[in-house]
């Protein structure tokens, strides 16, 4: 069963008129044209983007400039945005199988946006833990494993005044 705990009311802010930013992404954005150098990421039209025809024409730009996305800064900062930690006797039964599904549902959210990625996932404890650098990708793999695997129990805890959720899933075989 599903349960939600800490203040919900705070992830939904637009209700409250008071939009919770992300403290990695400068009120101005950035310059354009900006490259990260890290990942390959082309700051275009207010957003980052994976665009191979783009990041060669910046390539060729004298003005281009280069900085980290917001992204890889939160990477070598170890800032996690999302936990998701997964217990239980079915996670080691199905290591392989999960692993896989955080992996896969980090390469289609950054499909759509770059700065959803895995900060680290590694086995701890008997079960999985992985960081984020979004929200968004912690929710992304909660609500993937809901639909796929039932499990015995499950929490989304948001973080009140900060864009953090931290996801425990537990299922026993």
């Amino acid at each position: 069963m599903a349960r939600r705990t800490g203040d919900f009311e705070h992830y939904n802010s637009g209700r409250t008129g008071q939009r919770i930013r992300d403290p990695y992404i400068p009120l101005k954005g950035f310059p354009e044209p900006t490259i990260c150098p890290v990942c390959g990421a082309v700051y275009h039209k207010k957003r980052w983007t994976f665009d191979e025809a783009l990041l060669k024409e910046y390539k060729k730009n004298k003005d281009v400039q280069y900085h980290k996305c917001p992204a890889d800064k939160k990477i070598e900062d170890r800032y996690a945005m999302g936990k998701v930690i997964l217990t239980g006797s079915f996670v080691d039964d199905h290591f392989d199988e999960l692993m896989n599904v955080i992996k896969g549902e980090e390469k289609r959210a950054k499909e759509n946006n770059p700065l959803d990625r895995l900060i680290l996932v590694e086995k701890r404890d008997g079960g999985i833990y992985a960081e984020t650098t979004s929200d968004a990708l912690a929710m992304r793999i909660g609500h993937h494993l809901k639909e796929a695997y039932k499990c015995n129990e499950e929490e989304f805890d948001f973080r009140l005044g900060d864009k953090f959720v931290e996801i425990k899933w537990n299922r026993e075989s």
